[in-house]
């Protein structure tokens, strides 16, 4: 009798064994699950994230589009007029660059007033804003400047707008309601009425948008 009641508080190695190697198989194949799910998580949560950084780029290119800035061609200060002794006019609205990489130049309106933080110390800046787009290493940046005239100097506040960019993006221009988009800008600046952006995504393909302008 004695023996029987000792028995019966305590377990043996072999069922001590078993029970760890149950709990060890209930454990792995909860983590196996765990870890499916959160795969899935991410394959559901990835495309959302690219979608609404693709939203979000063609929103920043709608508004500048809209903002667009024209002005007349001023006079260059450029270092190569200073020695030619020849006076040279640059175009300060939407423009073509030949720079590699970069897709388009312009000047928008709309910058927000931040005078009250400049007065302090002194500073005011201008409503304009100098914008480019350029394409690098698969992504769409967003470069922009607060001084308009001789921006080469000034080192631009960059923003990636998009990633996953295949190719180069294009932009295409109409100079009157109703026609036909062309490659190049009208030579007048402000016949402009709508701009054509094209472009092929990684994950959602050939993407074109039409934003209307208002100069």
């Amino acid at each position: 009798m004695r023996y029987a009641l000792q028995r019966s508080h305590g377990f043996t190695l072999v069922e001590l064994m078993i029970s760890l190697a149950i709990f060890s198989l209930m454990i792995s194949l909860a983590y196996q699950s765990v870890g499916v799910l959160m795969d899935t998580s991410r394959q559901v949560e990835q495309p959302q994230v690219e979608f609404q950084q693709l939203q979000r780029a063609l929103v920043f290119v709608e508004r500048d589009m809209h903002q667009l800035a024209w002005l007349r061609p001023t006079n260059s200060t450029l270092n190569s007029a200073v020695s030619t002794g020849v006076e040279q006019r640059e175009n300060n609205s939407i423009t073509q660059p030949d720079e590699i990489g970069v897709l388009l130049a312009f000047t928008r309106g709309g910058n927000p007033d931040v005078a009250w933080q400049l007065r302090s110390s002194g500073l005011m800046r201008s409503g304009l804003q100098r914008v480019r787009y350029v394409l690098e290493n698969g992504k769409l940046l967003r470069q922009t400047w607060n001084l308009v005239d001789h921006v080469e100097a000034e080192e631009p506040v960059s923003l990636v707008l998009l990633e996953g960019v295949e190719g180069e993006p294009r932009f295409r221009f109409m100079a009157t309601r109703g026609g036909d988009f062309k490659d190049d800008l009208p030579k007048d600046r402000s016949m402009l009425v709508a701009v054509e952006l094209s472009l092929k995504h990684k994950r959602f393909g050939d993407i074109r948008r039409v934003f209307t302008v208002y100069l």
